[in-house]
């Protein structure tokens, strides 16, 4: 019998106005999504953390043994694998939504396309005014540099910070 290994750390990058800081998170307790969602704290801490900017993502700048960044400056955030960017009442076997709209969202400095989870019916306004949660999963997403549309970032889940989003787009149905 194999066992599974629970990974305690998550590495993902933190998309700011103007740089990529990519560390790893602490998900033991909490996981990422309800970290930045918690509303008791205005920071995250990152460990092993390497910096570029977006302009140049593959140059490093500067690496640090740890980083604590302040969740309003953090305009969206890529992790690899889609349960990684959803929140815990999302995630285990739990029922929410089970329809997925394609959208797009402009926030600054960067294009962000992808597939909303939504239940039921919706119109796209309540996206942005309901729920206390700051950041909302896209999933399998794609950040594109409004300056360099070559710099693409990939990932099963982007968190967007709902503050920085200047316009969110519904993609027709097909």
């Amino acid at each position: 019998m194999q066992e599974r290994t629970i990974s305690t750390r998550l590495v993902a990058d933190f998309f700011t106005h103007s740089h990529r800081l990519s560390g790893s998170v602490d998900v033991r307790y909490r996981n990422l999504a309800d970290q930045l969602n918690n509303q008791s704290t205005s920071f995250i801490q990152l460990d092993d953390v390497y910096v570029s900017s977006v302009a140049c993502p593959a140059d490093i700048t500067a690496s640090h043994a740890t980083s604590i960044l302040r969740k309003p400056s953090i305009i969206a955030v890529v992790v690899t694998q889609q349960d990684s960017g959803l929140p815990r009442e999302h995630t285990y076997g739990s029922y929410f939504g089970a329809h997925l709209r394609k959208i797009s969202a402009i926030v600054p400095n960067f294009e962000i396309e992808g597939y909303l989870r939504i239940a039921g019916r919706w119109a796209i306004q309540t996206v942005l005014t309901s729920g206390t949660d700051d950041f909302i999963p896209i999933l399998d997403g794609q950040m594109r540099a409004a300056a360099h549309p070559d710099t693409v970032f990939a990932g099963g889940a982007i968190l967007i910070n709902k503050s920085h989003i200047a316009a969110l787009c519904e993609e027709k149905e097909e």
